[in-house]
């Protein structure tokens, strides 16, 4: 996997329970297809990864191979044949971009919906609590009926309550 380095953290030191002691960094970086993301490389795990990514600039573009441990988890086993080779360097008046390609944000619909999803979890839970107080146990029409009634009173559907609907009390 070929990565470019945005950032290496400092190194920190930790001692075990036994007394032993290992340094730890966390290395900031975009992988393959353009993904912001870290790793935390330990001493003891990788020694010569750990060396070299001690040296690592921002920009730096490297060839990582990786391999799955036991558990499941990517780990950084060696740096590829090109160690590093460094990142192009722009001319002095050209502006660094900041501009980010694609978007992991909700649309304006997926937000909607979520917020749909939240009201009706945070009235189902509402309903419980107000129908236990009473000392039975409801049952699930039960619940799920004045979890409706919560729902369409906070979203506003079928609204008794609306202005229209109230009887004039100012007199003429």
């Amino acid at each position: 996997m070929q990565i470019t380095v945005i950032d290496v953290g400092q190194m920190s030191s930790h001692a075990t329970k036994n007394g032993r002691s290992y340094q730890s960094m966390e290395v900031t970086y975009k992988n393959d297809s353009g993904q912001v993301q870290s790793k935390k490389l330990m001493s003891f795990s990788n020694p010569d990864v750990f060396k070299q990514a001690k040296e690592w600039q921002k920009g730096d573009t490297v060839d990582v191979n990786t391999q799955k441990d036991d558990n499941g988890y990517w780990q950084w086993i060696s740096i590829g044949a090109d160690a590093i080779a460094q990142a192009t360097s722009t001319s002095s008046n050209a502006k660094p971009t900041t501009r980010v390609t694609g978007s992991n944000y909700e649309t304006k619909e997926e937000r909607a919906q979520r917020q749909v999803m939240i009201v009706r979890q945070s009235s189902i839970s509402s309903a419980i609590t107000a129908l236990t107080a009473e000392g039975k146990r409801p049952s699930v029409a039960d619940i799920l009926g004045m979890a409706k009634e919560f729902e369409n009173f906070v979203m506003d559907n079928n609204s008794a309550n609306s202005v229209a609907d109230m009887e004039d009390d100012i007199p003429l």
